[in-house]
């Protein structure tokens, strides 16, 4: 074929084979444009839509790990509590206490009255949004009511300060004696209030059987799968719960409990599923927690997908699978079985494996889709470009080139017949030309040598500047000593946040004293007592809520600002932080041990409040704190409220 067109190409003017010669070339060159388009695309698609997954995952893992501490550390404190209260009780007063909280029903059984739920004063004081229901028997026991009456204190100095991080907090025996705090509970807690029936037992569902002994013997937050909610069991309200146990002389008395319903976890806008792009909990027990096809609040169908380990739906045990292969160690890539892409990673605490999942048709969808632009974009500009040549080869090249050859061979053959030459032969050792393009890719390849040097010089003269100018912003914004924002940058902060508030909002700021710190440092050394101020700070910074600041003032007073603090819950943290410095001791240089105390002053910022005002009120508090004893935290607002001694 090719020997059969040569003659025919070679028959053919200059002009007209350079333009069939650029025409195929062109084309040539245009489809492998697009093939390499669409590979790029489509590399590019992958690439994009897994690091999107692989963010949008971590933002998930984040909150659900944040959410976890955040009950942890509420029921840590509710065990703490539940101590300090059954320690300050007499069986004679929770007997008291009990008669009137959880007064005796006609079926034997005990429930909560109403104005523990509905708020008003009590035989304990002021509370709401709390419930009880107390089986027949428990009465008769001194050590179960003393029991009851503790959790009962500890739930209502816990529930203010926890309100608007979990959805309720409970207690609940062995003995199915349960006392509850969910305030905004659209069902207001009836069923423990009133429709319980006296045989009411939970001690064989999962939230029960995990905090037991034998299921539990590590005694740590556990939490349960998805499961109906006991007291809503006809509406099928799907929700999980974390399981704190408690014990006494090694014998497990009860648990401190949070819910979470199926609707919290997944609340609409973040873990809500996209028309692209999925969000999905498993358990480490193979316990589907949310999944957008198969997880409906309110829907007994839900209870058929619970568990997956041993699912008839591909895709279900296809994620078990993959969870149970990569679930440890994390995985972002390509699940071949689900016919898409995954990052899946482990929520710290309760065991949970998130995965965000979008389809891979999804993804070369978007890899096609500039595809058939570029291609008419391209036969486009190969049309014009052979107009555009033919044009120009016949009027700048074909027409000069035969005048040129047809004297040249006119001139040739004369000379030629006048013996004044032969008739040269072909020249074949290049022209000025090819000398001038070689000359220039030589130059051109000097150049782009020099320009990439020149830019890694640039490259790395930027990342020292850059480096330089990140080290002076940390060190003019952190204190050297303890790390945390130093005096400029706290004050700064403050009136960053108060100028944000304008007229409306909630926060607050405590200001720290050391108690007696000169006396550590004239008895240990400045070296202990600076191990002393980092130890001390870095306590306080691990007590303190996302979008919280603690900064050192100078010596050993630090300020602490709380967001969206309210007063009650600005005294809650300072008590909080106060009696962590308080309870356990320091390890300093030298292996010393230090009993801290420290006085706090607590101020609420108030509508036309400044920074200097707010802080000199703070700092007032502090001095009152001072001088009534040390080792407490008292309110600016009341001088008599918030004083705590250790």
């Amino acid at each position: 074929m090719l020997a059969r067109l040569s003659p025919w190409f070679r028959s053919m003017s200059v002009s007209s084979r350079t333009a069939l010669s650029l025409a195929i070339g062109f084309t040539l060159m245009i489809a492998a444009t697009a093939l390499v388009a669409f590979s790029q695309e489509r590399a590019k698609a992958i690439d994009e839509s897994l690091a999107r997954l692989d963010q949008r995952n971590a933002a998930v893992v984040h909150e659900l790990t944040d959410r976890f501490d955040r009950i942890q550390r509420t029921q840590t404190r509710a065990v703490e509590l539940f101590r300090e209260e059954h320690t300050a009780l007499t069986d004679a007063e929770a007997r008291r206490a009990f008669e009137a909280l959880y007064p005796l029903r006609p079926d034997g059984t005990r429930r909560s009255i109403d104005r523990m739920f509905t708020g008003g004063p009590t035989a304990i004081g002021m509370v709401h949004g709390m419930a009880g229901f107390i089986p027949a028997g428990i009465d008769q026991d001194d050590g179960a009511v003393r029991d009851i009456v503790a959790a009962t204190l500890a739930i209502r100095r816990l529930s203010e300060g926890s309100r608007h991080d979990l959805e309720s907090l409970y207690y609940f025996t062995p003995r199915n004696g349960i006392v509850i705090f969910a305030p905004d509970r659209p069902d207001r807690l009836e069923f423990y209030r009133q429709t319980a029936p006296a045989d009411f037992a939970f001690q064989d569902r999962e939230f029960a059987t995990i905090s037991t002994i034998a299921a539990n013997p590590a005694r740590a937050m556990r939490c349960t799968g998805l499961q109906s909610l006991i007291s809503l069991k006809y509406q099928e309200v799907w929700t999980t719960g974390c399981m704190t146990p408690v014990d006494r002389d090694v014998r497990h008395i009860g648990t401190f409990g949070t819910s979470m319903p199926l609707d919290e976890i997944a609340p609409a806008g973040r873990f809500a599923d996209s028309a692209e792009e999925q969000v999905i909990l498993i358990s480490r027990e193979g316990r589907l927690i949310y999944h957008p096809g198969y997880t409906r609040q309110n829907s007994r169908k839900t209870g058929e997908y619970l568990d997956i380990t041993n699912s008839a739906r591909s895709d279900l045990a296809a994620i078990w699978a993959l969870v149970r292969r990569h679930g440890q160690n994390g995985y972002v890539g390509k699940a071949e079985a689900l016919d898409a892409y995954v990052s899946l990673h482990q929520v710290p605490g309760p065991g949970w494996y998130a995965l965000t999942v979008k389809p891979e048709q999804l993804i070369l969808a978007r890899a096609l889709r500039p595809i058939p632009r570029i291609a008419a974009m391209a036969v486009i500009a190969l049309a014009g470009c052979l107009l555009i040549v033919v044009l120009v080869l016949r009027h700048l090249v074909a027409k000069p080139l035969r005048r040129l050859t047809r004297e040249a061979e006119r001139i040739t053959r004369g000379l030629a017949s006048d013996a004044m030459l032969e008739m040269p032969a072909d020249d074949r050792t290049g022209n000025e030309v090819a000398r001038l393009v070689s000359r220039f890719e030589t130059l051109a390849g000097a150049i782009r040598t020099s320009h990439g040097e020149l830019e890694q010089r640039v490259a790395e003269r930027t990342r020292a500047l850059n480096d330089a100018n990140e080290k002076l912003r940390i060190l003019s914004e952190l204190d050297p000593l303890t790390g945390v924002a130093n005096r400029r940058k706290v004050l700064s902060d403050l009136d960053a946040r108060l100028e944000r508030m304008g007229t409306g909002g909630s926060l607050a700021v405590i200001v720290l004293d050391i108690d007696r710190f000169k006396t550590i440092n004239d008895r240990h050394g400045h070296v202990a007592g600076d191990d002393a101020l980092r130890a001390l700070a870095s306590r306080v910074q691990s007590l303190l809520r996302p979008g919280d600041m603690i900064g050192r003032m100078g010596g050993e007073e630090f300020m602490v600002i709380l967001d969206r603090a309210r007063p009650v819950i600005a005294d809650a943290i300072a008590e909080r932080i106060r009696a962590a410095i308080a309870r356990q001791p320091f390890q300093v240089h030298g292996n010393l041990t230090l009993n801290i105390t420290a006085s706090l002053g607590v101020a609420c910022w108030s509508a036309g409040d400044s920074a200097k005002a707010l802080y000199a009120r703070a700092d007032a508090a502090l001095y009152e704190a001072k001088a009534s004893g040390r080792n407490c935290a008292i309110s600016s607002r009341d001088p008599l409220q918030g004083r705590n001694a250790a």
